[in-house]
């Protein structure tokens, strides 16, 4: 018992040890924190937990900085340009995680609040017996029998109604899923019994047909339509000449991301822009217009983008976009419409939110918060990220401000899945001609063009240029593999440059030669200056189709344009992977080339000696040139334009008939040609509107004198068309792929041309009056 005692008292004492001494270490533990976090806060006693955040964030970026360059076998200390480049795009890719993270969770939050409101108003509606209408009456809706073609897979129809084939939802992606949708949901919201929404399949299906438009009409019922929102007429559009007015507008939402468009729109206003609406007020009726209600939305300012093209604009950067916004936003304040400027996506929020445009899950009924949306490729995902259920109804006010334009085969969803025409920028499904280019280059899209600056054209008498060159190009990086061209013009020209070169890397200090005369950037009016003593205007190469060019010819310089043999393309040139068009570029410069040419335009192979020192020589013994500028690029061809445009073209209201039918000539294609290149054959323009006049089984056969051994409705580019020696016909199955510049090796195409006005493309001559 005593050996026994004295174990349980041994194994108790080494038990109380054991336990002193955990104690002991978990205090001794706590103390060295609590001294370590002490000296921490003692250390840095104002730092917050943001500023530690963004400490962290830095550290990450910079070892992702390293890692890529790593990879990309790098060696030694990177250069500045890199790390500062993929230092901007890690943050870019941060922040557009941290605020596509904060919009999913504001939307949960909005739609919690109105599910919350939406129980509140259910209870007062179910107590005044149900009265959904509010102020109206639903709009009635007549369930129509549906007998499908035999053979054919119908929608499931539990009413024995209103089905679909599947051949009719193929064209209609979303039909299916929005279907499902409503089933559940159609009492989340009472605006869905307003529209006379019971749950029944009938109904469903005609408020996604008629309402929505996310699914086909049914048959019986093609010419049924819901009036939604109402134009407002009673305003009318005066030319507006206040300057200040419109900087005011400018001024409303950070007004330092307008400070460049300010300065050009000031240097133009009283010798470009005011007599340009005098002379249209004078040529034209501008009494009887209707003022619009316009929201402009840069995304390409928004911190967002991670691009920082207004920051840039005084040190070297590209200045294409913002020649065409501040022409655009000039243009439509001078024609006298409301407008709103905005360039955050918060902004762009609030302004939508202000206007009611994502307060509801149904359309929007009553006078139209908006008549058209100006926008750009990048505010265009905020756009529809903003407007929510809402997209779908609004989208027929965009107007697209796309610089290489988008042609149809990159544009509708359906069939970019079919063909794999695959884009980063495509697959929105509007109407083509919503998209407007720098460039007339694309009739499937609309041309807006820009305004060329000079102050030349009003001078009788001209400098003495003697053989002065400028290049063209900006950046050092355009100057790489150069030498050899320039150094055959150097022998006969003496060379000025206005490029920005970083003196703290080598590649670019040697880029530029020597013999160089480089005036560093240069101010609007600096420039102006140095091209009035300019004789030729050399082209690099890149970049392609920018403004500059035309403003040298403008100022009567000779503009020697590099051409592409063979042309660039999305296949061989890097800069045009991904972009939505097939287009081939001839040259740096196909609109001077084509629209423009000798003598002020000379297109040659500059990596042929010999060609290049003959056309120098050639220009050499061109006596002094007169400024040329076509009308398309004046304040008045631009402001004639876009009023064109502003007062015809209607994509929400069907049918859309503009340009007027009469303006129509119709040419046959030869064998895999497009219609682009068939209409300029005859020097004439493709017009996309028209195609839907030709797309008949009657008209093939009339307009190529044969009878069809058999007619295909397809879902492709080519059509309307007919496949040569088997008389076979196709007709075109979905409106938004009528295209100009499509095509097929083996058809020929049907294709809808009309006339223009010279020097103004995109109108025809019937389309001013």
């Amino acid at each position: 018992m005593r050996m026994s005692n004295s174990r349980r008292n041994l194994c108790g004492m080494v038990g109380s040890r054991r336990i002193s001494i955990f104690i002991v270490f978990i205090m001794l533990m706590w103390t060295y924190t609590f001294i370590n976090y002490s000296m921490y806060k003692n250390s840095e006693p104002d730092i917050p937990e943001s500023e530690q955040l963004r400490r962290d964030i830095l550290d990450t970026s910079k070892k992702y900085v390293k890692a890529l360059a790593k990879e990309q076998n790098l060696q030694g200390n990177l250069p500045e340009a890199h790390t500062s480049y993929d230092l901007k795009k890690t943050m870019a890719v941060l922040l557009d995680s941290i605020l596509e993270r904060l919009t999913k969770l504001e939307k949960r939050v909005d739609s919690a609040f109105a599910n919350n409101s939406l129980s509140i108003r259910n209870i007062s509606a179910q107590e005044q017996g149900a009265n959904y209408s509010l102020a109206e009456e639903p709009p009635a809706w007549h369930p129509v029998q549906y007998i499908p073609v035999q053979g054919e897979e119908v929608a499931p129809d539990k009413d024995n109604q209103c089905g679909y084939t599947k051949s009719e939802l193929e064209d209609y992606p979303h039909c299916t899923g929005k279907i499902a949708w409503m089933k559940n949901m159609w009492k989340s919201d009472v605006c869905y019994a307003r529209y006379g929404v019971d749950g029944s399949q009938c109904s469903i299906h005609i408020y996604l047909s008629e309402v929505e438009r996310w699914c086909p009409k049914l048959p019986g019922r093609e010419n049924e339509e819901t009036k939604l929102l109402a134009k407002n007429d009673a305003t009318k559009a005066t030319i507006q000449t206040d300057k200040e007015g419109l900087f005011h507008l400018l001024s409303e939402e950070n007004p330092e991301k307008f400070e460049w468009m300010k300065l050009r729109i000031s240097r133009m206003w009283d010798k470009k822009w005011m007599p340009a609406a005098q002379q249209l007020q004078a040529k034209y009726n501008m009494t009887n217009r209707i003022q619009k209600k316009i929201l402009i939305h840069l995304g390409l300012l928004t911190k967002e983008s991670g691009f920082k093209i207004a920051e840039n604009a005084f040190s070297g950067g590209p200045l294409g976009e913002l020649v065409q916004w501040s022409d655009i936003i000039a243009s439509l304040y001078i024609l006298g419409h409301n407008l709103k400027v905005s360039v955050s996506s918060s902004g762009l929020k609030s302004y939508l939110k202000s206007k009611g445009v994502i307060s509801q899950n149904c359309p929007l009924t009553g006078e139209r918060p908006l008549d058209l949306i100006y926008i750009d490729i990048v505010g265009l995902k905020q756009f529809k990220k903003a407007s929510g259920p809402l997209w779908q109804q609004f989208s027929c006010m965009l107007r697209v401000i796309d610089t290489f334009g988008t042609e149809p085969a990159y544009n509708l969803d359906t069939y970019v899945k079919r063909h794999g025409t695959k884009s980063n920028w495509g697959k929105w499904n509007l109407v083509p001609r919503q998209f407007f280019t720098l460039f007339p280059h694309t009739p499937d899209n609309s041309f807006m063009g820009f305004v060329v600056e000079n102050t030349k054209m009003d001078e009788e008498s001209t400098a003495n240029r003697g053989n002065t060159a400028l290049v063209y190009g900006k950046r050092a990086y355009m100057w790489l593999d150069r030498s050899k061209y320039l150094n055959t013009i150097r022998g006969k020209y003496e060379i000025h440059a206005t490029v920005s070169v970083n003196k703290s890397v080598p590649n670019e200090i040697k880029a530029v030669p020597s013999y160089v005369n480089n005036h560093g950037i240069l101010s609007g009016e600096e420039v102006q200056k140095l091209l009035q003593k300019t004789k030729l205007f050399i082209g690099l190469g890149f970049p392609y189709e920018g403004p500059a060019p035309l403003e040298a010819i403008a100022n009567g310089c000779i503009f020697l344009n590099p051409k592409f043999d063979p042309p660039k393309n999305s296949q061989n040139t890097k800069f045009f992977n991904g972009k939505p068009t097939q287009r081939e570029l001839t040259s740096q410069h196909p609109y001077a080339e084509n629209f423009i040419g000798k003598p002020h335009v000379w297109t040659v192979d500059v990596d042929n000696t010999d060609a290049l020192e003959k056309a120098l020589d050639e220009i050499l013994e061109i006596d002094e040139l007169k400024p040329h500028l076509p009308y398309e690029f004046t304040c008045e061809g631009m402001l004639q334009r876009l009023n064109v445009y502003v007062e015809n073209q209607d994509f929400c209201t069907q049918p859309f008939s503009w340009p007027p039918k009469s303006a129509m000539q119709i040419r046959i294609a030869e064998t895999g040609q497009s219609c682009k290149d068939r209409c300029r054959d005859d020097d004439l323009i493709c017009e996309p509107g028209f195609f839907k006049y030709l797309n008949t089984k009657e008209t093939l056969e009339r307009e190529y004198g044969l009878t069809c051994q058999g007619v295909e409705a397809v879902e492709d580019i080519h059509a309307p068309s007919v496949r040569g020696a088997a008389k076979y016909c196709y007709l075109q199955v979905h409106d938004l792929l009528f295209s100009c510049a499509g095509g097929k090796p083996d058809v020929d195409r049907l294709c809808p041309c009309r006339d223009y006005i010279k020097e103004q493309v995109a109108l025809c001559k019937n389309c001013v009056y």
